[in-house]
């Protein structure tokens, strides 16, 4: 082969080496459409491919095409999955100390929590994540106010909860919450509870509106009670083998992209509140409540110490104390005293 021949083939070599895109996947459980989760992760998408001039690509499996959540992390973790976007009952699965922010009623509104995920006591549990669990924590973001529907009655007041079997995440802070309010927690994956409340395994279940609506349960449930118990989070998720093998310049990319995915669900999610309530309602004939201010706070006197004891015994006082300072600071900056 003469030399013109062999530079020709190397130049033709080196552009095909430029051209191919490394592709990433991104598994989650929310199907495809104009649902908060998946819009999300289509703006990572559509950041990373544009920003990386296509060097990378992020190919989406919604649906829970690769599995329910568990089975998702569990995936990263091992490698074979790069992202995936788990709500914190299934994060505290592999990392235990997730169930800090399930303190029923701490968060007074989205903005606090915001506030709370991009601080100080946020960035020091990814870095934990990461040294527990070897998995690299991007961002939190909202996953919403967790709320009760059900087949049964309406829910005004926590003596309505008494009896009721409600399906929750696979997580010890959910079941012993429903449980304080004098119902049965039936701990069901994510994939299986429109099912089971369409075969009446359980009565009910708890999530935010966009969940209710967008996963289906809204179809098969009656009555919706925004009481706003708990303040759920997801977190944007990435096997660190992967994201250390990219260049400096890629790893910027990836984690301005997931704040951005991080930012674009949280005011869905907001959003999503009425919006998703009102389709619920007129769409799908859901009879809806909106708790008043003191009606959450009799729930908020039933729930909250039994499952603020129950959270300090497994993840200790420091760390409780530590997110509840942490509240009252922003509050204090945001608010100044009231």
């Amino acid at each position: 082969m003469t030399r013109s021949a062999i530079g020709a083939l190397m130049g033709v070599l080196s552009l095909s080496s430029v051209s191919m895109a490394d592709e990433i996947k991104f598994g989650i459980g929310v199907a495809e459409g104009d649902y908060p989760e998946y819009n999300a992760v289509l703006r990572f998408k559509e950041y990373v491919e544009f920003k990386t001039n296509g060097d990378i690509t992020v190919r989406l499996f919604p649906g829970n095409q690769l599995g329910g959540e568990r089975e998702m992390l569990e995936q990263v973790q091992q490698g074979s999955l790069e992202l995936t976007l788990p709500a914190d009952g299934a994060m505290a699965g592999f990392y235990p100390p997730m169930q800090v922010w399930s303190v029923p009623y701490i968060f007074e509104s989205a903005p606090i929590a915001w506030e709370v995920m991009n601080g100080p006591f946020g960035d020091a549990m990814r870095e934990d994540i990461l040294e527990q669990t070897g998995m690299r924590a991007l961002a939190f973001s909202q996953n919403g106010f967790r709320s009760f529907t059900n087949n049964v009655r309406p829910i005004v007041n926590p003596d309505d909860m008494a009896g009721l079997k409600i399906r929750t995440m696979e997580s010890p802070v959910y079941m012993e919450m429903v449980k304080s309010l004098g119902a049965t927690a039936v701990p069901i994956s994510g994939a299986e509870v429109v099912m089971a409340l369409r075969q009446g395994v359980v009565d009910g279940q708890e999530n935010p509106p966009a969940v209710v609506y967008s996963g289906g349960a809204g179809e098969v449930q009656k009555y919706y009670t925004l009481n706003e118990h708990t303040f759920g989070l997801h977190v944007v998720i990435a096997n660190n083998d992967w994201f250390e093998s990219l260049s400096p310049g890629h790893q910027q990319i990836i984690q301005d992209a997931a704040k951005l995915a991080a930012w674009t669900e949280n005011l869905q999610k907001t959003e999503g509140d009425w919006l998703y309530s009102r389709q619920l309602e007129e769409e799908l004939g859901m009879e809806i409540h909106v708790s008043t201010p003191e009606e959450k706070a009799a729930f908020r006197d039933v729930v909250q110490e039994p499952v603020l004891q129950f959270i300090r015994s497994n993840v200790g006082d420091e760390l409780v104390d530590e997110l509840l300072n942490e509240v009252e600071t922003v509050k204090s900056r945001m608010y100044g005293s009231q």
